[in-house]
């Protein structure tokens, strides 16, 4: 195991220890409410990526309760909760958008066009800096267009996290979260799993015998 991933697994382990024992029907019905909440925000402000965020966090706050003779009506919900909200994350990903694809990748500063008043230019300068109105537009467009790259990197990035981070949660859940393995409960567990997940990528990383790390 690297160590950026030894880290991220120590990270997201600490994180699910100070969950809250799910410990009754109420505190889930609230954990729900909330997540439910935060969804429908975020789908009247899909540019809010950090209501996702945030129903995540409610999502993974409850520890499961465990055992081995079925999978408590507790845990089933738990597990349901974060299902839904790794689905959220997923779904709101461009499936078409290409990280490497060199369209989709920003610059650190934005060359200013040939200046036809031959006044002097420089990388990442003033628009003001320019005379000519037409090569000043142009440069002003291109600050622009480089801008929407880098927030739709920085928005792509964090749905990308979201899913990982989803992932873990679940991983953990299941596999760490006292269903002995060959148990009626686990087997319960990846049952409703395989249920709710019809991506294949998906699906194989939560069966996966390791844990899940950061895809970016």
């Amino acid at each position: 195991m690297s160590p950026a991933r030894a880290i991220f697994a120590a990270v997201c382990i600490a994180t699910r220890a100070l969950a809250e024992p799910n410990e009754s029907p109420e505190k889930l019905k609230a954990a729900e409410v909330a997540v439910q909440a935060k969804l429908g925000e975020f789908a009247k402000h899909p540019d809010r990526v950090s209501l996702l965020q945030e129903a995540q966090k409610v999502a993974a706050c409850l520890n499961p309760r465990g055992g081995k003779e079925s999978l408590s009506a507790l845990d089933e919900g738990s597990l349901r909760l974060q299902l839904k909200v790794l689905l959220a994350f997923s779904a709101a990903r461009d499936p078409h958008f290409d990280r490497n694809d060199r369209v989709n990748i920003p610059t650190l500063n934005v060359t200013p066009p040939l200046n036809r008043s031959k006044g002097p230019t420089a990388v990442g300068m003033d628009p003001k800096g320019i005379a000519d109105p037409e090569d000043r537009k142009a440069y002003e467009d291109a600050i622009a267009a480089n801008q929407r790259r880098i927030e739709k990197v920085n928005r792509e990035m964090d749905l990308s996290r979201g899913v990982d981070y989803a992932l873990v949660n679940i991983w953990i859940f299941v596999k760490g979260g006292g269903f002995p393995e060959h148990s009626v409960a686990r087997k319960s567990a990846f049952d409703l799993v395989e249920k709710t997940i019809t991506d294949p990528a998906i699906l194989a990383r939560l069966k996966s015998d390791t844990m899940p790390g950061l895809t970016w």
